[in-house]
């Protein structure tokens, strides 16, 4: 249903009837079988304001396997059945079924099998429940039908395992309790009306019984014997016994023997009208009205009518909304390209680009920049923890106090007996109180070394940002053609893994240029850095406090301006490399991509044979989406014409 309409909850024994009484009703064949046959609700929208009949049957989902509410509705779509398909119909409702039970597998499991291999199935066994309150929703459109929403329920049964007994017990009790629901409880006169279990759930659910009413079915079962039987069952449709507010109706409904001829609807009503007639004590009464198919159809709408004439400001506002709810997916639905095909796919593919364009640059979809730039400050943290870690005391050993560690890098850490040690390694002919070059040369490399790894990290974490971005945008412009989307999609990707090529290449020669040799014009920053350095070593180093044995001051000087010589220059090349790689990434990653994507694409999709054909093919829509759109527009069509005959109810 699209909105809680009143509906009949069609209640009874395993054998009162129900199956044969909903065919009657709504003109299309339901399963049966020996035993149960039902084992979820299954929800009937009969529709006639229609052209031709149509039946759409969806899974609605509310329930998890241990039957517990999800917290959410959904709506599957399971068939859509035209005219050929109509002798199927039960068939697609035990697939659908089946689907129901065993929410494990694939709904597509289901939608091919055989009647042979569903009867194989065994519900309760395995994965597959015995019952679900999952719904199973029939939309039956039918020139010929009377506008009526019923709900079939799994039988009454007896003869079952205590837990089944008491699920399709529940079942029938959740589905009756609702106050706009009508009970229709089938009552086979073959049986007792004291024996009636639905009798009795129906007063629990409505004692004052103002929406229940009896359907007496198998009136050809009393033999012309049975007197008391036959007097008995002419009372309560009477009145006189066993009274409902609303009455009873009986019904005379096909045999095994009609309904394997196949009779059609006014063939079945013909038997039935002959049998009233001529078959007493029924051929006695003078008031037929309560007699035969088509009178309880008819005063099931006059019913309904009545019950929706009673709630008609909530039914139009529910109505509203629907529309609303519709019309707004209509809108999300990409519209019917009108242009011809070369000149729509042209056109797509400049807005795919521009889009791309304004991502890369921030002009529009900014998340991709704010995205980058993200990565980009991790990087940039990622850099400077490869500082070199000097701790300014003769012996890492006597160091007690983590407040004293001065940096606190990856390289590291050296102390000053470090630095000498390193200084009289890289000793070659250097003249007295020259401190050889290479000693700082060392320990710089030890952390640029680093670098290469989280500039690999960045970059990868980048091209993986600007390849989610450009696959959505993608989607957006092209999912309505399958075809397209998936050539453009392969065009588009190997372009970027071509642009990330060639951009590899230049963030590999940047990185080579921050080994050797070791070089800045920033004069005045690295003197200014070596500064700063030299005073926080050798202040550390001159007051150990209590921490340390004291030594005289000076002793280290070459170790301390080794330690304030690389720190700088760290600092410095820190500085221009952090900004380098990501303008090396945007510049020659992102924006050469931007600029050259829509030649590319133009150069593939307008070269070969047969270049209209082609591009006429790649615009095919996607059938899903036809059939979506088609879908929604049939729904806000009938949407609107409900909304004009509530708008008759109110004047």
């Amino acid at each position: 249903m699209f909105f809680n309409l009143p509906q009949i909850a069609v209640i009874g024994s395993q054998s009162a009837g129900k199956s044969t009484l909903i065919e009657a009703v709504s003109g299309i064949t339901v399963p049966r079988d020996s035993g149960i046959c039902t084992r979820c609700p299954v929800e009937v929208s009969m529709i006639s304001f229609v052209k031709e009949w149509k039946c759409m049957i969806q899974l609605r989902i509310e329930y998890d396997p241990s039957g517990g509410l999800q917290g959410n509705s959904t709506l599957i779509e399971f068939c859509t059945l035209s005219p050929p398909d109509r002798a199927n119909v039960d068939l697609w409702l035990r697939r659908a079924q089946a689907s129901i039970l065993c929410r494990e597998r694939p709904i597509s499991d289901f939608q091919i099998m055989s009647l042979n291999e569903l009867k194989r199935l065994k519900p309760g066994e395995g994965s597959m429940l015995a019952f679900s309150m999952n719904v199973i929703q029939v939309q039956l459109e039918d020139p010929e039908a009377t506008d009526l929403t019923f709900i079939d329920l799994p039988g009454l049964i007896q003869n079952a395992s205590q837990s089944e007994i008491s699920i399709a017990q529940d079942l029938v009790k959740k589905n009756i309790e609702e106050i706009e629901t009508v009970i229709l409880v089938t009552i086979p006169m073959s049986d007792e009306m004291e024996n009636q279990e639905a009798v009795r759930l129906a007063k629990q659910a409505d004692p004052s019984g103002d929406r229940t009413i009896g359907v007496l079915t198998k009136p050809d079962t009393i033999t012309r014997g049975a007197i008391g039987s036959r007097e008995r069952w002419k009372e309560v449709l009477q009145g006189k016994l066993h009274r409902f507010h609303h009455g009873y109706y009986c019904v005379r409904l096909a045999d095994d023997e009609e309904r394997a001829k196949r009779l059609s609807r006014s063939q079945s009503e013909v038997l039935a009208t002959d049998f009233f007639a001529k078959t007493e004590p029924w051929s006695g009464f003078v008031d037929r009205s309560r007699f035969g198919v088509p009178n309880f159809v008819k005063d099931m709408s006059k019913l309904l009518l009545g019950r929706i004439e009673a709630n008609l400001p909530e039914l139009r506002v529910a109505v509203d909304q629907l529309i609303l709810e519709c019309s707004n997916d209509l809108k999300a639905i990409p519209i019917v390209p009108t242009k011809e095909p070369s000149t729509e796919i042209l056109l797509r593919i400049s807005d795919f680009c521009r889009d791309v364009m304004q991502a890369v640059m921030g002009e529009n979809h900014k998340f991709l920049v704010q995205d980058n730039k993200r990565h980009y400050e991790t990087f940039k943290v990622a850099i400077e923890r490869t500082n070199p870690d000097f701790w300014p005391f003769i012996s890492k050993k006597d160091h007690s106090n983590p407040n004293l560690h001065v940096q606190g890098g990856s390289v590291g850490p050296l102390d000053l007996e470090d630095v000498r040690k390193e200084i009289a390694e890289a000793l070659t002919w250097e003249l007295p109180g020259t401190i050889p070059f290479d000693a700082v040369k060392k320990i710089v490399l030890k952390s640029t070394a680093e670098w290469s790894a989280s500039t690999n990290k960045c970059f990868d974490s980048v091209f993986q940002t600007t390849s989610s971005v450009v696959g959505k945008l993608i989607e957006y412009h092209f999912k309505q053609f399958s075809k397209l989307e998936a050539l453009i999609k392969s065009l588009v990707h190997f372009e970027l893994d071509t642009c990330k090529t060639k951009a590899m290449d230049i963030i590999h020669k940047l990185l080579s240029h921050e080994s050797v040799p070791l070089y800045t014009q920033n004069d005045l920053d690295l003197a200014t850095e070596k500064s700063k350095w030299l005073s926080n070593y050798t202040y550390v180093h001159q007051n150990p406090g209590k921490y340390y044995i004291y030594i005289p001051p000076h002793t280290y000087n070459d170790e301390l301006s080794v330690m304030a010589t690389v720190s700088a220059y760290f600092q410095v090349a820190a500085k221009r490399f952090v900004d380098l790689i990501p303008l090396a990434i945007e510049h020659e990653l992102n924006q050469f991509f931007a600029a050259n994507v829509h030649q590319a694409l133009l150069q593939d999709l307008m070269s070969g044979t047969d270049v209209p054909g082609r591009l006429k093919d790649l615009l095919s829509e996607d059938e899903g989406i036809t059939t979506r759109r088609q879908s929604l527009n049939e729904r806000l069509t009938r949407l609107e014409e409900i909304r004009e005959k509530l708008s008759q109810f109110e004047t």
